[in-house]
């Protein structure tokens, strides 16, 4: 059987990896534009500022891929692709080859989306999407000493932390009026805010940038939304972080959603038969709102890989609903979230009722910190539907939530869950068993 994967990020190298395990004789082939084999791009920020060394990204070195009997054309370009006759079409520089398959993986992610800014050829302006992205702005960076960021999600602010840590002056740019709205409700996001303002960073929310000017670039214009005041901004490099599209414009024929996201069942199949897709590429369903929704997290990317991977070489394995856990740490302060924010589940025409606790991380009497936890359960029922948690223990915190939004869980079961207690490293009152407790009894007083 010839398993044919195109993409070698995340998706398709654990993809590869996965049908290699499932079946020993099959032949495995990927197809990837890049040519350093599967490495993190999410740890492309932590590259930018000398956290890590580039090299130290490569998960999956192409040497790794030889040995274990995965071909690997690098630097090829997957021109066509003909479903029918299970033929995918791809070149180089130097010539074209005609390849079949038995089974197909689309791993082919996204590329970032270019915001219609005027100037946006203009040199010095980047994004930072690929290992070549990385090298490309680590060498323009060195000789500067301001920087504009258009973008306020996870990419953005890791990126500008990063070139801060390099000693430049950084400014964000945000559509929106906080940052991480798409991970946070606006009353988390403001205190999302309050660390970066104390950080020394330099936000602009709910503005845009209309132009970019000089070349290299030497300055850009941004506007304020809702007065239009203009203001010239002057900087020697623009990163722009304003999300990704799918990359799935060859592949005719088969159901995407409204962005273009393929659409996959929960053994990553396609609508097509012997087709399978996985990654930033793809929309799946969400384990709260029931919708289809892009994916677009490494967590997701490797675990639709591992399906596509075992299936197409005639295993079987199911991925479990989006759940949409995600984090980071922004200036020495960690925050999470699982589920849709708030705002997006009322959207879905879900009631809901939530309630948030700021309180210690540790027992009032030792040198702790503070954590702020809020919770989202349903009206109807209490179940745990999303929470937002900022704090040094947020990320484990986050995946208790994980579990209860999987397991359809509840507030009133939560708040008497019996959690660990050491004076060095919980109280006997767990944070979230607090905020669950608060939610509870709203739902009581409502019924």
């Amino acid at each position: 059987m010839k398993i044919l994967i195109i993409g070698g990020g995340a998706a398709g190298g654990t993809a590869a990896q996965f049908a290699r395990k499932t079946d020993r004789k099959s032949e495995i082939t990927i197809i990837d534009s890049e040519s350093h084999g599967q490495y993190s791009r999410c740890g492309l920020p932590y590259a930018l500022r000398g956290m890590v060394e580039d090299e130290s990204l490569v998960e999956f070195s192409p040497e790794w891929f030889a040995k274990n009997r995965i071909e690997a054309l690098y630097g090829w370009k997957v021109v066509s692709v003909n479903f029918s006759s299970r033929k995918v079409y791809v070149e180089n520089d130097a010539e074209k080859r005609e390849l079949e398959y038995d089974k197909l993986v689309i791993a082919t992610g996204a590329r970032p989306w270019a915001p219609p800014i005027k100037g946006m050829q203009t040199g010095g302006v980047f994004f930072l999407r690929t290992m070549d992205d990385l090298k490309d702005i680590k060498r323009y960076a060195g000789n500067i000493s301001k920087a504009l960021v258009i973008g306020a999600g996870l990419i953005g602010l890791e990126s500008a932390e990063s070139l801060m840590e390099m000693g430049k002056e950084v400014t964000v740019v945000e559509f929106l009026p906080g940052p991480l709205l798409a991970m946070f409700d606006r009353d988390m996001a403001s205190m999302v805010a309050e660390t970066l303002e104390s950080s020394g960073l330099n936000a602009m929310y709910a503005h845009q940038v209309i132009e970019i000017k000089g070349n290299p670039v030497s300055s850009a214009v941004v506007e304020n939304r809702e007065s239009g005041e203009k203001k010239e901004i002057e900087t020697d490099m623009v990163i722009v972080a304003t999300g990704n599209i799918p990359y799935t414009e060859l592949f005719d024929g088969i159901e995407k959603g409204p962005k273009g996201h393929i659409r996959v069942n929960e053994r990553s199949e396609t609508s097509v038969e012997g087709v399978y897709a996985a990654g930033d590429c793809t929309e799946f369903t969400d384990a709260v709102t029931g919708q289809s929704v892009p994916m677009g997290m490494g967590t997701m990317a490797v675990r639709q890989g591992m399906a596509a991977g075992v299936n197409a070489a005639g295993g079987e394995l199911e991925v479990q609903p989006y759940l949409g856990t995600r984090t980071t740490d922004l200036f020495g302060v960690r925050m999470a979230a699982v589920g849709p924010t708030e705002d997006n589940i009322k959207k879905s025409g879900i009631e809901v009722v939530s309630g948030k606790y700021t309180g210690a991380d540790l027992p009032e009497y030792m040198p702790g910190g503070k954590v702020t936890v809020k919770v989202i359960a349903a009206k109807e029922d209490g179940r745990v539907l999303g929470a937002q948690i900022i704090g040094k223990c947020a990320p484990w915190k986050t995946s208790m939530f994980a579990e209860a939004i999987a397991m359809k869980d509840t507030v009133r079961h939560l708040s008497m869950l019996e959690t660990p207690y050491s004076p060095v490293i919980a109280p006997t009152l767990d944070p979230v068993s607090i905020a669950c407790t608060m939610v509870s009894m709203k739902l009581r007083r409502r019924r």
